[in-house]
C-alpha cells in the first residue's frame, strides 16, 4: 500500500514531487528515471511496508533483466498462491513480496492476470522495450489511479490529485464541477473529475499508453461472474460463511500489526469478531498476522451519534480493550478546510473524526485495519429496502414496513392488518410504480439544461441494459447501482483519503470479488427477512458476533455531529472562513436558524452543511492552489 506517480513523454523536470504523496507512503520513496538514450520516463514511489518488509520490496520495481519498471499500489492478497503457482511453471523470485508476484503475471499473462488477483491495486507497467505503459485499477475501485494528458504524447499520473497539480497551467473546477456538487453521488465510477485537466481511471478497467494516446478498456464487471447459488437458504448461509471468513484470513496476511475501526455497528463489529474466531487457526497458515487485537472507535462525548459503548461490547466479548479516539475538532491536527483540501473531493459530511482516528490508528503503530466498507451496499444500503416492495407479497410488505421503521426505532413491531390498507397506502403504490433509472415524466420532470444534462449523464450506467442486471429482482437491481456506480465508490474514494493521509492500509472483506458475485447471486429474500436487514450475514455469524451487536437493528452511519459542531467548536472558523454575513439570503437563515435552535438534530446540521461545504471546498482547494 503506497502512492505512485509518474510522467511519460516530459523529460527531466523538476514539477514530479514525492512529497505530495508522501503521506501514503511514510517508510521509504524513490523514483526511477529512464536513460537519456530511452523515451523518457519517471516513475515515483512512496513505501507503505507491509509485506517483506525489506529493501528488497523498495519500488520502483525492475524485472528480471530490467526490461520493465513497475509502480503499484495496493496488495495482493492470494500471492502466495499465485506465486506458487508461477513457481510450478518455472519462474523463480528473488523477493516475499506481493509486488513481484504481480508482476510476473502481468509480464506474463498481461491485463487478463487481474481476474486471478484478490486483492486492491493500482499501477504502471512501463516497458522499455515497446515504449508503451500498462496502468490498472482493481475491479471495484478501491485504489484511485489519476492522470491528465499534457499534449504532445505527454502525460502525467498519481495516486492523488494534488501530485498533477504542479503539471497543470492552472488550478480550476471543471466545466462540470457544479453538476457534481449537486449530485456527490454520481461521478466517481467514471472518468470525470473536480478539477480541469485530471480525469481518472474508472474502477474495474486497464488502460495502454502508446505513440501519445491512452486506451480505456474495461476488465471487470460483476455480471460475468455470478453464481447458481444453492436452493436451499440454510445451504446460501453456509456458502456466505465460508467466503467471508476465508476473505477476512486473507486479509489477515501482513508482516505488520493490523487492527479494526470498530464502531460497534454490525459491519466493523463481524470483521473484527471474525478475526478473533480465525485467531486460533492462524498456526496452520502462511503469513497472517497474529498481533490483531486493536480495536479503535471515534469517540464524541456526550453526543448522540457516539457509538463507543457499542464498539466496547465486541471488544469486551473477547476480553480485549477499545481504544477510544477522542475527536476534537478544534484541537485535532486539521482545520476544516485542511481537511477538506486532504480528501481533495467535495462530500456530504465532514472529514475530521475519519482523518483523527486513522491518525490516532497511525500513531498507535498500526499500519492496516481490517474495516467493514461495502456490507450497506450489499444488503440494504441507504434507503434502499423501499425497491423490495415491488417484488413483496403483502406479508412480506408488511415485515418489510416493519424492518424500515426499525432502522430508526431499534425495535421491530409488525402490524396485524395489512399494509395495503393501511395509511402508508398511496407511498407503497408510490414505490412500487417508480423506477430506479427511468421516471414517467423524465422530460417533464427536469426542466433546466442542468437537470437534462444530469439525466443524461446518470443513464451512462451500461450494466443496466444487460438482459443478467434485468433478471434481478428490484431491490438487487438498486443496490447492484449503489455498489458499483453510486454510493460506495465514492466511500471507498473517501476512506482512501482517510486512512492513506497518516499512512494507513484500510482492508475490506465484504469487498472480496468472491463474496460480492455470490451475494449478487442471491435472491432479495436471503438478503432482508427474518425481521432483520442482512439476513443472511446475520445467520452466517451466529456463533461469531456478540449476540447483542447480530441482532442490532437501528442504523447509525460513521458521520460528524455537525448539528453540535456547527453550533460549538467550529462555528467561528466556519464565520470567519466565509464571512456569513456576505453570503446568499438562503445559506444566512439556514445558519441563523441552526444557531437559535435550542434542541437541533443531526439532520438540521447535515442540511446547513449540505449548504456550506461547496463554498468552503472551493475555497480549499482552488484558493490554496492559486
Amino acid at each position: 500500500m503506497c502512492g505512485l506517480i509518474g510522467t511519460i513523454g516530459l523529460g527531466k523536470n523538476n514539477l514530479l514531487d514525492l512529497r505530495t504523496i508522501g503521506h501514503r507512503g511514510p517508510d521509504a520513496s524513490d523514483t526511477w528515471m529512464s536513460p537519456d538514450s530511452e523515451f523518457p520516463v519517471e516513475l515515483g514511489h512512496a513505501r507503505l511496508s507491509i509485506l517483506d518488509l525489506s529493501e528488497n520490496g523498495k519500488q520502483p520495481f525492475l524485472s528480471k533483466g530490467g526490461r520493465y519498471v513497475f509502480v503499484f499500489n495496493g496488495e495482493i492478497y492470494n500471492f502466495i498462491e499465485l506465486r506458487k503457482r508461477l513457481q510450478e511453471a518455472g519462474h523463480q523470485f528473488l523477493t516475499q513480496t506481493d509486488t513481484e508476484v504481480f508482476l510476473r503475471g502481468l509480464i506474463e499473462e498481461g491485463p487478463s492476470f487481474q481476474l486471478r488477483c484478490n486483492g486492491m491495486w493500482a499501477f504502471c507497467l512501463w516497458d522499455r522495450e515497446m515504449k508503451t505503459a500498462l496502468f490498472g485499477r482493481d475491479r471495484f475501485g478501491k485504489k484511485p489511479f489519476f492522470y491528465s494528458e499534457l499534449g504532445s504524447g505527454k502525460l502525467v499520473f498519481a495516486s492523488e490529485m494534488k501530485a498533477i497539480y504542479p503539471f497543470l497551467p492552472s488550478i480550476e473546477p471543471s466545466e462540470k464541477v457544479n453538476l457534481h456538487l449537486q449530485h456527490l453521488f454520481d461521478y466517481e465510477s467514471t472518468e470525470d473529475c473536480v478539477v480541469k485537466g485530471i480525469r481518472r481511471l474508472p474502477p474495474g478497467c486497464f488502460a495502454r499508453f502508446m505513440n501519445g494516446r491512452i486506451i480505456i478498456k474495461r476488465w471487470w464487471n460483476t455480471l460475468d461472474h455470478l453464481e447458481q447459488p444453492p436452493l436451499r437458504y440454510e445451504d446460501q448461509v453456509e456458502r456466505w460463511r465460508e467466503l467471508f471468513l476465508d476473505a477476512v484470513k486473507l486479509r489477515m496476511r501482513a508482516d505488520v500489526r493490523i487492527g479494526t475501526a470498530l464502531s460497534g455497528g454490525l459491519d466493523s463489529s463481524a470483521t473484527f469478531s471474525a478475526m478473533a474466531f480465525l485467531a486460533g487457526q492462524l498456526g496452520t497458515h502462511e503469513r497472517e498476522a497474529n498481533d490483531w487485537q486493536h480495536g479503535f472507535c471515534a469517540h464524541y462525548p456526550e453526543s448522540d451519534l457516539d457509538e463507543a459503548h457499542w464498539a466496547k461490547i465486541v471488544t469486551d466479548q473477547f476480553a480485549l480493550p477499545l481504544q477510544k479516539v477522542e475527536v476534537d475538532p478544534v484541537g485535532g491536527h486539521w482545520s476544516v478546510l485542511d481537511a477538506l483540501r486532504q480528501v481533495e473531493d467535495p462530500y456530504l459530511t465532514l472529514a475530521m473524526p475519519m482523518l483523527e482516528t486513522y491518525r490516532a490508528i497511525s500513531q498507535a503503530g498500526i499500519k492496516v485495519t481490517l474495516d467493514g466498507h461495502g456490507a450497506d451496499e450489499l444488503f440494504s444500503g441507504y434507503g434502499h429496502l423501499q425497491h423490495a416492495f415491488r417484488d413483496a407479497n403483502s406479508n412480506q410488505a408488511k415485515e418489510l414496513n416493519a424492518i424500515i421503521q426499525s432502522l430508526a426505532t431499534g425495535k421491530l413491531n409488525i402490524p396485524s392488518t395489512s399494509l395495503f390498507g393501511s395509511k402508508l397506502n398511496q407511498q407503497i403504490i408510490s414505490a412500487l410504480r417508480s423506477n430506479l433509472r427511468y421516471p414517467k415524466n423524465v422530460w417533464k420532470a427536469f426542466l433546466n439544461k442542468t437537470d437534462l444534462e444530469y439525466v443524461h449523464y446518470k443513464l451512462q450506467f451500461e450494466d443496466q441494459r444487460d438482459p443478467r442486471f434485468k433478471s434481478f429482482d428490484s431491490l438487487t437491481r438498486s443496490l447492484y447501482e449503489i455498489f458499483h456506480v453510486t454510493i460506495l465508490p465514492t466511500l471507498l474514494r473517501n476512506y482512501d483519503r482517510y486512512s492513506m493521509a497518516s499512512g494507513v492500509e484500510i482492508r475490506m472483506p465484504f469487498m472480496d470479488h468472491r463474496l460480492v458475485s455470490y451475494t449478487f447471486s442471491l435472491p432479495w429474500t436471503s438478503k432482508v427477512g427474518g425481521g432483520f436487514t442482512k439476513r443472511i450475514m446475520r445467520d452466517a455469524l451466529k456463533d461469531i458476533l456478540p449476540e447483542e451487536i447480530r441482532c442490532r437493528r437501528d442504523k447509525i452511519g460513521w458521520n460528524a455531529p455537525l448539528h453540535e459542531w456547527l453550533r460549538g467548536p467550529l462555528k467561528s472558523e466556519i464565520e470567519q472562513s466565509l464571512c456569513i454575513d456576505q453570503l446568499p439570503s438562503n445559506i444566512r437563515s439556514a445558519w441563523s436558524r441552526l444557531q437559535n435552535n435550542p434542541n437541533p438534530q443531526f439532520k438540521d446540521g447535515q442540511k446547513v452543511w449540505a449548504l456550506l461545504m461547496p463554498l468552503l471546498w472551493k475555497r480549499a482547494i482552488f484558493s490554496a492552489a492559486g
